[in-house]
């Protein structure tokens, strides 16, 4: 079984940078109790605060095709955390395509 990475860049309008956060933390928090999470680490730019990267590690596809399933995933991300955004770039990558 392979892991995944997968890395999501979202950006809010100003207005909602603050609550986009939370909301994020939330997603975040709720995320890294399922079995299958090993890494969700969500970073706010410095230069561009309404500007947010995740970087998520699951055991494999199964373990992130569960995590899209999860009540907190719907309950927070599909209809908290999407209505919010401006900007949305979701990637998903075999970490063992890792290059170093």
């Amino acid at each position: 079984m392979t892991n995944l990475v997968v890395v999501a860049r979202v950006s809010a309008t100003p207005a909602d940078a603050d609550e986009l956060e939370r909301r994020l933390r939330l997603l975040s928090d709720a995320s890294k109790t399922e079995p299958g999470c090993l890494e969700y680490e969500v970073f706010r730019s410095s230069e561009h605060p309404e500007r947010f990267v995740s970087i998520e590690k699951y055991t494999d596809a199964d373990a992130f095709a569960a995590h899209r399933e999860t009540e907190h995933f719907h309950s927070i991300g599909l209809a908290q955390v999407i209505p919010m955004l401006a900007t949305r770039d979701i990637q998903v990558y075999p970490a063992d395509s890792r290059l170093g």
